[in-house]
């Protein structure tokens, strides 16, 4: 297939700052890959001089063995990855500029919890204030920010003052543990540059042109680095859409794609609105409803291909019938599932999906449950193999000391870490080294007998491949009894974990050639480079549709993939939108109205949507209106259904099934839809989600009505009176 003409024009503008602004389905892949052959043509440009980035691996490796189809194996010397793969890469070189070794190991989110429940515990912090979870946000948030350690501002807040303090104490623990979080990754390259101006004019001049996918997506410290490096030249092409960006709550910041043009003066804009991917009913109907946004650039998609079958819409009992209803649609499916998805807005919508697709033993696959890697047996093997690579992993020592269980308890761990700070070392370092004071005996012989086992391991880690390493530790440290001696009902699924750990180390060692690695880069061997893979892989990496089974994923998770059917569940006000949305607050509704049409325009040939007129949530049932996103569908392009009993209350509905036909509108849903309530100063409501509460300010009237109320236990909420579900007390 031929480029068509703005795709033309993406491709030959090859110099100064270009923002291709790129609907769903309009090839944007397509234009990245001729865009970078076009520029090797030119032979002015080597292929190391050419930086891409992606937001995964996957994104990435498909780049990579397009553009090998197109210029051959040029495509080798491509510096292309995600945004963390790079920055690990660029650390790799220069680890030492910033007081790190080359093999730093990188912690992944349950690394970071126990490393701050650590620091919490030694500041003498209340864990019910300070909680792991509400530390890494912290964390999170000020390194997307590319806010340092002693940058934060605490105001005067004893909360933010000891946040601040926390953050110190982070980043000192990981510095001397030799290991980077994900944040780091990004965070350091940004000190890297700053500390180093001479490297950074160094890779200004190597990276001739900067790419960017994805760019709606990315955080401040992201656009911090891409700018940096294309600050001599002006050369970086970003490729990405407003109407995509769903990430805020892990910091994306829409503004970068929004502002770009004044952020590179003289920057082209080309708009990519053709779609080759979905059918123009399921295309006009996605740009009905993200046409109710007011914060974007404005872009008019449309497709040549043909209308195909009306975006479909069915009103279900409860979670339960609609749990039917979409068994019924798989089972209908006049082609292989794997062509099929069921999206969802959270987690724990999937549980009456999938019990009944077990039912009718329809096979599926979760896309983002818990992951392979996040499996015990499995970390507790990567832990071996980290503390191998880098015995300053103190927390991956703290994992094995005593996986398998052989007698060095938590009392003789604490003597271990009193003792390593204070002589400021590794934990390894006294484990391995001289005899411990207030350590008995039987304790320090066997924290012996393990150092005995372990200093082989780490000489192997140097020198061979991962496959016989990880088999050798498994078989002297008897993990596989270990597990046996676990029992229960998974002892099997568990051992055969095991063995597909080795299956992939197996894989990894058959691929890796160190021929091909960057000569400039330093000589990680392997084992490094195996571990940083792993922790670099996200879970869409990892995604394979597998024959016969129907796919399923919440709407985040569907980002970067389509299908020939969809259906998309919950579609209710409170769920989708979500209710943190913020009840009618405009930045958070336009995110989540993003979200919806990302997942509308994954579909290929048909759309379905499906809502419950009442729901299970916890313990009590809840009437639910309709998402407000189901009234911004064109009325021609849809075709409504119900259950039979839609209007019976949820608890009479479990045995009740069946369609039928009846016209649907934004009004038929129930008294709390169609009726035109007015609220006063001072009026008594509740909320099903947010209890009792009172109304502090009213404006409007009808379906404009806003109120103000303060509920007694969720504190201040700003709401539209239309999709509240208030009741008058």
């Amino acid at each position: 297939m031929e480029l068509n003409t703005r795709q033309s024009e993406a491709v030959e503008q090859r110099e100064g700052a270009l923002l291709i602004l790129a609907g769903a389905g309009s090839g944007k892949t397509r234009v990245l890959v001729h865009r970078i052959a076009r520029i090797l043509e030119d032979a002015r440009v080597r292929p190391w001089e050419i930086l891409a980035v992606t937001f995964t691996n996957k994104a990435a490796g498909e780049l990579v063995e397009r553009c090998r189809s197109m210029v051959g194996p040029l495509a080798e010397g491509l510096w292309v990855g995600t945004f963390h793969g790079i920055a690990a890469r660029l650390l790799r070189r220069h680890a030492e500029v910033l007081g790190f070794k080359p093999s730093f190991t990188i912690f992944d989110r349950d690394d970071q919890n126990r490393l701050i429940k650590d620091i919490v515990k030694e500041l003498g912090l209340d864990p019910a204030v300070f909680h792991h979870d509400m530390v890494r946000a912290f964390l999170e948030k000020a390194k997307n920010e590319a806010v340092a350690p002693g940058e934060t501002d605490p105001g005067g807040d004893l909360v933010a003052t000891r946040l601040a303090q926390t953050y110190g104490r982070y980043q000192a623990r990981l510095e001397r543990l030799g290991a980077m979080d994900f944040g780091d990754l990004i965070l350091n390259v940004i000190r890297l540059f700053r500390t180093d101006p001479d490297l950074l004019a160094a890779y200004q001049k190597r990276f001739r042109q900067v790419l960017v996918d994805e760019y709606q997506d990315t955080n401040h410290a992201q656009y911090l680095m891409v700018s940096m490096l294309a600050a001599a030249h002006g050369n970086i092409c970003v490729v990405g859409d407003d109407d995509q960006s769903i990430y805020a709550w892990r910091g994306a910041d829409i503004r970068n794609i929004l502002e770009f043009e004044r952020d590179f003066p003289g920057a082209r804009v080309i708009h990519l609105d053709q779609n080759y991917r979905s059918t123009s009913n399921i295309i006009e109907a996605a740009a009905a409803v993200i046409a109710n946004n007011r914060n974007r650039m404005g872009k008019a998609m449309w497709t040549a291909n043909d209308g195909g079958e009306a975006v479909g819409l069915f009103t279900a009992v409860d979670e339960r019938d609609e749990a039917r209803f979409i068994a019924d649609r798989v089972e209908a499916l006049d082609y292989d599932r794997n062509r099929a998805a069921i999206f969802y807005r959270t987690h724990a919508q999937s549980r009456p999906i999938e019990e009944e697709l077990v039912r009718r033993a329809i096979p599926y696959v979760i896309l983002g449950g818990t992951r392979f890697y996040e499996r015990q047996e499995v970390r507790d093997l990567i832990a071996y193999l980290r503390f191998a690579a880098n015995p300053l992993d103190d927390l991956a020592l703290a994992r094995i000391i005593n996986t398998p269980a052989r007698g060095i308890g938590r009392r003789t761990w604490e003597r271990l870490v009193e003792a390593a700070r204070g002589a400021e070392v590794a934990v390894w370092k006294v484990a391995a080294g001289a005899k411990v004071d207030g350590l008995g005996t039987a304790a320090s012989s066997r924290v012996a007998a393990l150092a005995a086992l372990a200093g082989p391991w780490i000489e192997a880690a140097a020198a061979g491949t991962v496959t016989p390493l990880l088999e050798r530790i498994i078989d002297e440290v008897d993990y596989l009894s270990h597990l046996e001696r676990r029992g229960g009902e998974d002892a099997d699924s568990r051992v055969e974990n095991v063995r597909e750990l080795i299956t992939v180390a197996q894989s990894f060692d058959a691929g890796f050639d160190a021929r091909k690695l960057d000569p400039e880069d330093p000589g990680l061997g392997p084992l490094e480079t195996f571990l940083e893979q792993l922790a670099l892989a996200s879970d869409i990496d990892g995604y394979e549709a597998k024959g016969g089974a129907v796919s399923l994923m919440t709407v985040h998770n569907s980002k970067g993939l389509e299908f020939d059917d969809i259906i998309m569940a919950g579609m209710e006000e409170g769920l989708f939108p979500h209710g943190r949305a913020g009840d009618g607050e405009a930045d958070g509704l336009e995110e989540e109205r993003r979200l919806c049409y990302v997942g509308m325009t994954r579909a290929r040939r048909r759309l379905t949507l499906v809502h419950a007129s009442s729901r299970h949530v916890f313990g009590t049932w809840q009437r639910n209106l309709p998402s407000r996103f189901l009234d911004e569908l064109p009325q021609g392009l849809v075709d409504r259904k119900r259950s039979r009993a839609a209007r019976l209350p949820g608890p009479f509905a479990s045995s009740i099934g069946g369609l039928e036909k009846e016209s649907y509108g934004p009004s038929d849903g129930g008294a709390e839809g169609g009726s035109q309530r007015r609220y006063s100063v001072g009026s008594r409501v509740v909320h099903p989600m947010f209890g009792t509460g009172k109304v502090l300010k009213a404006t409007g009237s009808g379906e404009g009505e806003k109120l103000v109320v303060r509920f007694q236990k969720a504190g201040l909420k700003k709401l539209v009176a239309r999709y509240a579900r208030l009741e008058l007390i």
